[in-house]
């Protein structure tokens, strides 16, 4: 028979053992799904249905935005904030004018950062945070990785990855 209290500890501890690489990519392929039911939602005239992934999606959105670290992150900590920023505002338009392009254009947005974040090898932030503790500049370890073997997506170690609070359903 099937238990929903075990289910969700299950996918609490899954949560919970993911290195923040795979939650940061969880978390947009959740929040890139929400943002397509909206869409498709939308499409249909389902208010009730766009309303509750629309919602959903600013949750994710305003997680992502609390765990960037400007102090570390600097610029790409600025960046993303700026990017969450325009989800999270098309999220509030399409909640008003029930316009489903304004989940495409976020969508259309955070595909390519998704793509990017699943390049980011799992331990890099830990690694990052060992380096940090350590005295050692992550900046310079990912200088000569980065001319050693190139890589394109965020630079490794994109800070605030480690403070992701897990609160969030990344799962249906």
């Amino acid at each position: 028979m099937y238990n929903p209290r075990g289910l969700n500890q299950y996918k609490q501890d899954d949560i919970s053992t993911m290195s923040p690489e795979k939650i940061v990519v969880a978390l947009y392929e959740r929040l890139i799904e929400d943002l397509q039911d909206a869409a498709a939602a939308a499409d249909n005239d389902d208010r009730l249905g766009m309303t509750k992934a629309l919602n959903h999606a600013n949750l994710i959105v305003s997680e992502l935005r609390l765990a960037l670290d400007h102090d570390i992150g600097g610029e790409i900590a600025a960046n993303l904030d700026s990017l969450y920023n325009y989800v999270f505002s098309e999220v509030l338009e399409q909640l008003v004018d029930r316009d489903p392009r304004h989940a495409r254009n976020a969508v259309e947005v955070l595909t390519p950062l998704l793509d990017s974040w699943r390049q980011i090898p799992v331990g890099t932030a830990e690694r990052a945070a060992r380096e940090r503790a350590s005295g050692t500049d992550p900046a310079t370890s990912r200088t000569e990785e980065a001319t050693a073997s190139p890589a394109s997506g965020p630079p490794a170690g994109v800070p605030g990855t480690e403070t992701m609070s897990g609160t969030l359903s990344v799962s249906a």
